[in-house]
């Protein structure tokens, strides 16, 4: 066997690995959201229900008490309403944390709209300012979950690390390519000095940004520099079902920017 064929054989090996990889990373991201998909159905169904009618039986009973009883009491019962009330409210946000239904029943751009509005109720010095320029029908059912989740992990960033009170979320086809963009204005980062210590907590959402992408058919640049926020983008080829509003996106490599919004869906101001 010479050398050529070698190389040749050795290359179609490697591309032999490579697939299967591809194929087992995408396997595991298939079973992870189903697991998740399972977790947050059993909460809302089971826990969720539970909690509901534990709530209207306390109240029922309130509603019963008479004269008879100490008021001290009727108020210790009361006060149990409010407590059960916010497990319940936080049990919902996890189960939406894990798979918003909104995602399955009503689309990704009203999930977006939910996700902005309960950030910034939790979050409330940090705004999300919104830029879609395109219909529920341009974004391909099977790209929808993995933008929801690049969104999650970049606005997860953005508060935990970068410190950012205002955060960009951008959806647009611009010349056959569908671009979403999460932009901070951050303290930014040194992505050499990041890789140099093993990345850590930040480096690991920063893979897996990249691999929900890459899996999804599409690619994700990460661009930062200390002091000038950090820019999360992903882009896949676009289905375009409407020649709707188009806006510049900026989905290119050369690192935080933003262009003033002309109008769109849900458009919010910092």
């Amino acid at each position: 066997m010479n050398t050529k064929t070698k190389w040749v054989k050795a290359e179609e090996a490697l591309r032999a690995s490579q697939a299967e990889l591809r194929r087992l990373a995408v396997e595991h991201l298939t079973i992870q959201e189903a697991e998740r998909r399972r977790i947050a159905t059993d909460l809302h169904d089971g826990l969720g229900q539970s909690l509901s009618l534990l709530k209207l039986g306390i109240q029922e009973a309130v509603r019963k008490m008479g004269d008879s009883v100490p008021r001290t009491a009727v108020e210790s019962v009361r006060q149990l309403i409010p407590k059960v009330a916010a497990a319940l409210d936080e049990l919902r946000r996890v189960s939406m944390d894990l798979r918003p239904s909104t995602l399955d029943d009503l689309g990704l751009l009203p999930t977006l709209s939910w996700f902005a509005r309960e950030f910034e109720i939790a979050n409330p010095n940090t705004r999300i300012e919104r830029h879609i320029g395109v219909v529920e029908n341009d974004v391909p059912e099977s790209l929808k979950l993995a933008i929801f989740r690049i969104l999650q992990e970049a606005v997860n960033n953005a508060v935990k690390h970068a410190g950012a009170d205002c955060i960009k979320v951008s959806l647009h086809n611009e010349q056959d390519v569908l671009a979403f963009a999460v932009e901070d204005n951050g303290k930014g980062f040194d992505p050499g000095a990041l890789a140099g210590r093993g990345g850590g907590r930040k480096g690991l959402g920063m893979r897996s940004m990249r691999e929900r992408a890459e899996l999804s058919g599409g690619t994700c640049a990460v661009t930062s520099a200390l002091g000038r926020g950090t820019k999360v983008c992903a882009s896949w080829p676009a289905f375009k079902a409407t020649d709707g509003v188009r806006h510049q996106v900026g989905c290119d490599a050369s690192g935080p920017q933003s262009a003033a919004p002309a109008g769109g869906e849900g458009l919010r101001a910092c």
